[in-house]
């Protein structure tokens, strides 16, 4: 049998609403964004909308800057053909030139130093610069370009010197010796290159190199006589010999044959012959020092040093 108290309480259960459901308890941080299709396809448009706008001003864009650059070209061609681009450039050229003037930037002086044989109003003319010339427009390049083809010149420096100087500063060849060849005489200095337009004849203390070759080597020649300050003074010229060797003739007539090599050991043997016999100022043409063990001597036509040779087979006469 059922139970009256068991009954009571499961009727008492069905009409008991069942519990509600806990709603989560939203975050404290940003709020939630529900998303809806309408949204969406909102977004959607508007993002279409920024790339068309965007596309339509590049493209603006673009030819904003063709037609102004067709329009820039235009004028100055304009200009250009016209004249007027010239016209001002002259103008502000012209005010330039007279503001600098004013400040005093013209100029007023040019110094010479290192001039000693070049003539000075040739310096002055080949400089081409003139009193009153603007200094910033002054090309000092050129005017050294100028000045050196000038015989005398080795090398030249042309300088500003503010506010209103021009500095020229050249080194001057030095004449070392006379070079002879096919007959033609002219000065030239230790590298060998001729110093045009000189008189040979006003530098015959000089010594005289002679023959092909001999104007590259007297370098070499004027430093071989150097070791000897005895002889130095005595050499009066010099002849190249097959662009390999010298002969010395010195100022008593009397020819050196040096040899190709050890040219300044034999030179040295030479002075020591002459400091203990007199070789130098004995009746001798010359003197041979070529070979490395011995010196041949050679006479003079006529030297009372000569034996006579006798005839063979029979008496002397």
């Amino acid at each position: 049998m059922r139970s009256l108290v068991g009954a009571s309480m499961d009727d008492e259960d069905d009409d008991v609403p069942p519990p509600p459901k806990r709603k989560r308890a939203l975050s404290k941080g940003r709020p939630r964004v529900v998303r809806t299709r309408r949204s969406r396809r909102d977004g959607g448009l508007v993002r279409r909308w920024f790339a068309s706008a965007w596309g339509a001003a590049r493209l603006t864009l673009v030819w904003g800057l063709a037609l102004g650059m067709f329009f820039l070209v235009t004028v100055f061609a304009g200009l250009f053909s016209g004249g007027h681009v010239s016209a001002a450039v002259a103008g502000l050229r012209s005010t330039a030139e007279s503001a600098m003037a004013s400040a005093g930037l013209t100029v007023q002086a040019v110094t010479l130093e290192g001039r000693n044989e070049t003539a000075q109003r040739e310096i002055v003319r080949m400089l081409g610069i003139k009193r009153g010339d603007l200094m910033l427009f002054v090309d000092v390049d050129e005017a050294r370009a100028r000045i050196e083809p000038l015989a005398w010149v080795k090398s030249a420096e042309v300088r500003r010197i503010w506010p209103d100087r021009i500095q020229v500063r050249i080194v001057e060849r030095t004449p070392v010796a006379v070079w002879q060849k096919d007959g033609a005489t002219v000065v030239i200095d230790i590298e060998g290159n001729p110093i045009a337009g000189e008189d040979p004849a006003r530098f015959a203390s000089l010594p005289l190199v002679v023959g092909q070759g001999a104007e590259t080597a007297v370098a070499s020649l004027l430093q071989l006589v150097a070791t000897q300050p005895n002889l130095k003074s005595r050499v009066k010229s010099a002849v190249r010999v097959g662009e390999r060797r010298w002969n010395l003739q010195l100022d008593n007539a009397v020819e050196v044959r040096l040899p190709e090599e050890g040219a300044e050991a034999a030179l040295a043997e030479l002075v020591r012959l002459d400091r203990e016999q007199s070789v130098l100022s004995r009746d001798i043409k010359a003197i041979d020092l070529r070979y490395p063990d011995r010196f041949i001597v050679k006479l003079p036509p006529g030297s009372p040093l000569i034996t006579p040779a006798r005839p063979v087979g029979g008496r002397e006469t």
